[in-house]
């Protein structure tokens, strides 16, 4: 299944000087074309603010589970002192395209079914962004991918700040329609008396929880100490001998329920009595719910509208897959073919002779040759092969 970035790149571009003429878009999407006027504008931005390319590919990382990244961005030639970018690489160019054609599609899902993005929507969507991308960022604190000092991940807040606020504002304008779809997927709607109807049939997952938690290397050790709980041993003793474990505060139960699998059925526990091994990025926890009590809907209401998104998530994906193998595609063949089967760009592996500024520095061994394939890269607005 196709995963969709959380951020907008509306990529397209036009050509700053050359002695050919190029196509006026870079894609154009059931009749709604992705301009090739915006291509160097959103890549150059994306380039120019390491801080945010970096999260990119972190967020590629963590949600590929480090089996893949994202391209290169820059391509051959120097960045200058003024900070510009003047090559893009085409893996990476189609790479956001390719996301760009799947955000156009959304956005004509949305409008289709006459949805309303509210300005509760756009708040909401903000801090969210926000908050996701200090998480990403956290996720890869002190990892090969780590942004910012050795001493503390980067925020949200201070990525985003490294944007224009027109960059920014599109970024939450999708992230928001796409909850708002997911909403009206869900069968749950969006309305407060939709959310206050949900609620009331699920108010117990709602609860405020305090609990303690201990994190095992492997199952056997998990399950070794629960046997030792079982036995008579204090559990809060047990977990606050290990790194991390203890009392973990209180929270609502469905924030701690939407980060572990749902075999772990935490909504069942009783109280005080610990959990069986819990899989969580590769360590096993035990976890205890210590007390318990009913959260107000007007204290709950963010996390309710997080649990009916969560239960649109999967109709909307497989409307939005839907959509982009249906959808009547064309794109400028500089940036790959799209392959309506797949819903997705594949990157021409041999660019045309005339979309490569300069030959010689792209491949100097064989640029002699005019039917030779480069191997470097050559501005946005050209995507060439890198």
């Amino acid at each position: 299944m196709k995963r969709f970035l959380i951020f907008l790149v509306l990529v397209a571009g036009g050509l700053a000087a050359a002695a050919f003429s190029v196509p006026s878009n870079a894609a154009v999407v059931n009749g709604d074309a992705i301009t090739q006027s915006q291509l160097n504008s959103d890549v150059s931005t994306i380039a120019g603010s390491a801080e945010y390319a970096c999260f990119l590919n972190a967020e590629e990382v963590v949600g590929s589970r480090g089996q893949s990244g994202l391209p290169a961005i820059d391509g051959v030639g120097s960045v200058t002192a003024g900070d510009d970018h003047p090559t893009a690489t085409t893996a990476f160019v189609s790479t956001y395209l390719d996301t760009a054609i799947g955000h156009q599609l959304v956005l004509e899902l949305a409008a289709r079914r006459h949805l309303v993005v509210t300005a509760r929507d756009i708040t909401a969507a903000d801090q969210e962004l926000q908050s996701q991308i200090t998480a990403i960022m956290q996720d890869v604190s002190g990892s090969q991918y780590a942004c910012g000092s050795s001493t503390a991940a980067l925020t949200g807040g201070t990525v985003l700040a490294t944007l224009p606020p027109s960059f920014v504002k599109k970024s939450v304008q999708f992230d928001a329609t796409v909850s708002v779809l997911e909403e009206a997927l869900s069968g749950v709607g969006s309305t407060d008396a939709d959310l206050e109807r949900y609620f009331g049939a699920h108010s117990s997952v709602f609860d405020t929880a305090c609990f303690t938690v201990a994190g095992y290397s492997t199952s056997n050790a998990a399950e070794a100490a629960r046997a030792q709980v079982y036995e008579g041993a204090s559990f809060a003793t047990l977990s606050a001998a290990i790194p991390g474990g203890g009392p973990q505060g209180c929270d609502q139960l469905y924030g701690i329920v939407s980060e572990l699998p749902a075999s772990a059925d935490l909504d069942s526990l009783p109280l005080n009595t610990v959990s069986a091994p819990i899989s969580y990025n590769g360590s096993y926890l035990l976890l205890e719910i210590t007390s318990r009590s009913p959260t107000p809907f007007a204290t709950a209401k963010s996390e309710v509208q997080h649990a009916v998104q969560s239960k649109g998530a999967a109709t909307t994906q497989k409307v939005i897959d839907a959509a982009e193998k249906r959808a009547s595609v064309w794109l400028d063949p500089r940036y790959g073919s799209w392959v309506p089967k797949e819903a997705q760009i594949v990157v021409p592996e041999e660019p045309l002779v005339a979309d490569v500024f300069n030959p010689l520095v792209d491949n100097p061994v064989s640029a002699t040759s005019a039917s030779t394939t480069p191997t470097g890269t050559a501005s946005p607005a050209t995507g060439s092969t890198g």
